[in-house]
């Protein structure tokens, strides 16, 4: 089972923080997730004699739009990537967001990523595009840690009513 955001928190920017600090959204297992009362807040899991599983290593996690939205209004450190290229990609882009090809070799990654444990997140067209996904298999594969796809693309993103920027960026 995917774990998304939502699905831990009602959609709280200071548990969705909370979330990514803990480096909880890095995986399928939300072992050690904390849970969110009414109000939003964040409340620490109960104490267990034995450690939270972590993660499998390489495992997909996954964020929705509104996830996504708590994390910018936060101001959480966030990179996120588009990887649509070629026609698919119409030049539009979730704030801040900066291109990355699935493609792209070790080198421009390296040079766009330079650090392996900061949050990334992934996305392209839609649901039915696969280049988000393609892009965050191939970053946990070269060791980068925290790496959330977002599936809705920016056809989510737009149908939620989010602003959009225009790309300063080519795709690499």
């Amino acid at each position: 089972m995917k774990m998304k955001i939502a699905q831990l928190c009602t959609v709280s920017a200071a548990c969705v923080m909370g979330l990514a600090a803990q480096s909880v959204i890095s995986g399928n297992t939300p072992m050690s997730t904390p849970a969110c009362g009414a109000s939003g807040a964040c409340m620490a899991p109960a104490a267990k004699s034995d450690p939270p599983a972590a993660p499998a290593q390489g495992a997909e996690a996954v964020i929705n739009t509104a996830g996504l939205k708590a994390l910018l209004q936060a101001k959480t450190p966030v990179t996120i990537l588009d990887a649509r290229t070629g026609k698919f990609d119409d030049g539009r882009r979730i704030p801040g967001a900066k291109a990355l090809d699935p493609a792209a070799s070790e080198a421009v990654i390296g040079s766009t990523l330079p650090e392996k444990t900061g949050l990334i997140v992934t996305y392209c067209a839609g649901l039915k595009c696969p280049a988000s996904h393609l892009l965050g298999e191939k970053l946990r594969g070269l060791g980068y840690s925290n790496v959330i796809e977002y599936h809705e693309g920016i056809a989510g993103w737009v149908d939620a009513g989010n602003t959009v920027e225009k790309a300063s960026d080519p795709v690499k």
